[in-house]
Order: structure tokens, then sequence, then C-alpha cells
């Protein structure tokens, strides 16, 4: 009778977690259907908003009525990982439904645009000729919720030990205040600052304050969901494309080191490891993409080529994918592999950028450099292996450096599977590749294979690769293991 009620109890306890992130979405669903204000054409769609959105915080509050008594202290000590993958697939679930409503989205087109907006990817089927504005901020929307962490946000309400699982599974590993709670507050007020910030700059740059909206969530998020077919390339304007640069930087950037920033602390922030790898690949890669777009006749001068091939470089390892040049990917030669391996580095580790993460590749690369000193060495020599973290000179072990080796084979071998999964649904090698380290790496940028007309099975496994880089293969592991485990015992102990 006691295992029962202990159960029950670890029961209740994750279905109040959920409650929270449903709650959420309710809010985010509701806000579009406000927008017939200012445009009262789209007074029709209010309905595909504002019922789903009503239902989910009347949901979330029954919900939260229902498991008050329980406590969330009471999960399990390895609960988080579960809690946090069910808490993703059903935020997407039910953020599918008002796209799914509106008739312009197949089951699994809704999916995949919910999917590709909570996982900032910027992956989109969305027909551009006929999408309302409600839908356009609605996407933007599930940027915003999906780029500060729905956990994040959850370790607010939930300021105990589960709260800091919790908050170590989104892959926030800097707690920049003493307390989980002030941590998750203080992130969430830089995220909000950079949004506004960058939805000023914007409207003070020409562009209508709409799109200022929508895309400053896009790119402080590091999603890349547009207003425009020609995403930030339709505006042809340079301050708007500094302007997106140093916020898809920022974006990227460990929020830890965004604090530095402001706190004028340039030596600590650049005293870092991953600071520094970032920004050597986009020194390095420029000039190369420069010469590409010379070379393919899309830039005729230098100051265009500039602009436009740092603003490619930084979407691509920010993992952003908004654009100024229209299917720069496929019309990329000698420029792809840079552009690839920026790709796979990615962001900052606690960021909202997807990648390996620059942190993994700044300990990949110096362990490769401690084991060529190591192996030319003479073995009774023993040298420490340390890296820069904001300043300060740490050292990691052998294991943590196979561990980091571990992880990155791991990324390479799903990567690899993913893009062959795509090749048996008709698509060649080069673009499957592409398409699925794309997904991968919440980056959003295509080959040509994410389209309205692609089929629903390459969908499926497009979106199984947005979700692993959203929660990071471990926890996805950790928790698709667990879930299982549970329901084995559930189904076992009501035999």
């Amino acid at each position: 009778m006691e295992k029962k009620d202990l159960n029950k109890s670890y029961y209740m306890g994750i279905l109040k977690c959920l409650s929270y992130p449903i709650f959420m979405v309710g809010i985010v669903t509701v806000i579009p259907s406000l927008l017939f204000i200012f445009y009262p054409e789209e007074k029709g769609l209010m309905q595909y908003f504002a019922i789903p959105g009503v239902a989910y915080l009347f949901i979330g509050y029954l919900i939260r009525l229902f498991t008050q008594e329980y406590k969330v202290a009471e999960l399990k000590r390895n609960s988080a990982p579960v809690v946090t993958l069910l808490i993703w697939i059903i935020s997407i679930f039910i953020g599918s439904i008002p796209f799914y409503l509106t008739k312009d989205y197949t089951f699994t087109q809704a999916l995949f645009e919910s999917t590709s907006g909570f996982t900032t990817t910027g992956f989109t089927v969305t027909d551009f000729n006929t999408v309302s504005h409600m839908v356009l901020l609605y996407r933007s929307l599930l940027h915003l919720l999906g780029g500060v962490g729905l956990i994040l946000i959850l370790s607010l309400v939930v300021s105990n030990t589960f709260g800091m699982q919790l908050f170590k599974a989104e892959g926030h590993l800097d707690k920049i205040e003493p307390s989980v709670s002030y941590s998750a507050r203080t992130i969430i007020v830089i995220y909000l600052g950079l949004i506004t910030g960058g939805t000023i700059l914007y409207t003070l740059f020409g562009m209508p304050l709409f799109d200022s909206i929508n895309h400053a969530i896009s790119a402080v998020s590091t999603g890349g969901f547009s207003t425009k077919s020609q995403s930030i390339g339709f505006w042809h304007n340079v301050p708007i494309d500094i302007t997106t640069v140093v916020l898809m930087m920022l974006g990227a950037t460990n929020f830890m080191g965004t604090m530095l920033l402001f706190k004028g602390k340039f030596k600590s922030l650049f005293k870092n490891s991953e600071t520094l790898v970032t920004l050597f690949f986009i020194a390095v890669t420029t000039p190369i993409v420069i010469v590409q777009l010379f070379a393919n006749g899309i830039c005729e001068h230098l100051p265009s080529a500039i602009d436009n091939a740092v603003f490619q470089v930084v979407a691509v390892i920010t993992t952003t994918g908004l654009s100024t040049v229209d299917d720069f990917f496929p019309r990329s030669t000698f420029a792809l592999m840079p552009l690839i391996i920026l790709m796979f580095i990615g962001g900052n580790t606690g960021s909202t950028a997807g990648g390996l993460k620059a942190y993994r590749v700044s300990l990949g690369l110096r362990s490769i450099y401690y084991e060529t000193r190591s192996a030319a060495e003479s073995n009774r020599i023993h040298r420490g292996r340390f890296f820069y973290h904001f300043g300060k000179k740490e050292n990691f072990t052998r294991e943590e450096q196979s561990a980091n080796n571990t992880y990155i084979l791991m990324y390479l071998a799903i990567g690899f599977v993913g893009t062959f999964a795509l090749t048996l649904c008709g698509y060649d090698f080069k673009d499957s590749f592409i398409e699925f380290f794309s997904a991968l790496g919440t980056v959003g940028m295509s080959s040509g294979i994410v389209s309205r007309d692609m089929s629903n099975a390459s969908m499926w496994i497009i979106m199984v690769g947005m979700l692993i880089a959203r929660l990071e293969i471990y926890i996805f592991i950790l928790s698709g293991t667990r879930i299982i485990t549970e329901i084995k015992e559930l189904i076992k102990h009501n035999k």
C-alpha cells in the first residue's frame, strides 16, 4: 500500500510539472488572436488561437488544482530527464493544433512547424503567399518560449533540488546567481531585454514594428523564422543586417558571458575557450565566403560581400538560420565545407543556440593538442590539461576528455543515421547530409529538401533530429530509456 502511495505521488508530481508548460503554451496561443484589433480582416482566424489557448489555460489550471497536494520535491532523483522530454513532447503536440486548425497545414506539417518553432530550428513549411499575421506571430512566440527554455521557466516555480536537476537538464550549467530561481529569473530578464532592444533598433532602421518584433525574437532565440520568404535579405538594409548579427551573437553566447559583457568585464569574456573558438572560426570562414559570393556573382562590391559574408557565417555558427542570400547553401561550392564545420560547432553552452557547442569543440581541440604533446614528450613528464572558463583556468581530466570525445562520436553517428534515413526517402547523400545535420544543429538552413511538398516520412525523420538537438543526446537517451522502464514497471504492477 505504501508503495502504491509512493508511485501515485511520483506520477502526480510529474503531472503537476506538466501543468506549468501547458499553461504557458496556453498564454502564447491566445496572444495572436488579439491581432484582430490591428488586422480586422483576420478576425475569422481568432477562433483557431483563442479557443485552443483558453482550453490549455483551463486544462493547466485543472491539473494544477488536482495535483496541489502533491509535491514536486517527491519526484525520484533521476526524474529530470523524463520530465524534460515529456514537457517538450506535450508542448510540441499542443502547439501544433492551431497550425492544423487553420487548414493551411496537414497534421504532420503542423507538428513539423511546431517542432521547428519550439526547438528554435527555423525550418518551415509555411506558405508565405497566404500566411496570416496571426500565424506569423504565433511561430515567433514558439521561438520565444522554446528559446528561453520551457524547463528554465519551470525552474522558477520548482525552487528545490529537483529544480536544479531540471535547470541542468535544459543545458544551463552555470548558475548566474546563488539560487536556481534567481539564475532563471536573471536569464529571462536578459533574454527579454535583448528582444526589446532589438525591436527598438529594427524599428529605428526602417523595419515595420510587426516585423521588428518577430525578427528580434527570432534572432535572440537563434531560431530563424522570418515574416518574409527572403528572410532578412528582403530589406537590403546594412544597419538591419548588423543589428541581426549582434542579436544572433548575443543569443548564441552563454548567458554568463552576456552578463560579463553588460558588466564591462571584457577580459573575462574573451579569456574564455568558447568565445575564442567562436571568434576564430568566424574569422577564418568569412574570407572564404566573401570569395564564394564574388565567384557566384551574388555580390559585385566588397562592402556588400563583407556584409553578406559576415551575416551568413554568423547565422550558421549561431545556428540561427536567418539569411540575406537566397538558397546560399545549395549555391555554395568551396565554401560549403567550412560552413558545415560551423554548423557542427554551433553556439555556446547555456545559450539558445544548438550544434555540438563551442565548449565541446574547444575541449576536443585541446585534447588533440595535449595527446600529441604527450606522445612527443617523455612519459616521465606530467603536465596539466586545462581550458579557460570566463577568465578562470580550469583543469580537465582524461575521463572528461573521453566523455567529450564519446559525445562528439555519438553526435556524428546519429547524424549519419539520420542522413541515411533521408536517403531512403529518395534524396541524394549531399542534400540529406546537410538537411539532417542542419536539423541536428538546429540551424534551419536547407539544401532544398524542406518544403511543403516533402514526404511525411522525411518530416518525421527531421523532427526527431530537431528534438534530439534541443534536448541534447544524453538527455534524450536517458529520458527515453527511463520512460520505457517506467511503462514496463507500470504494466507489471497492474497485472
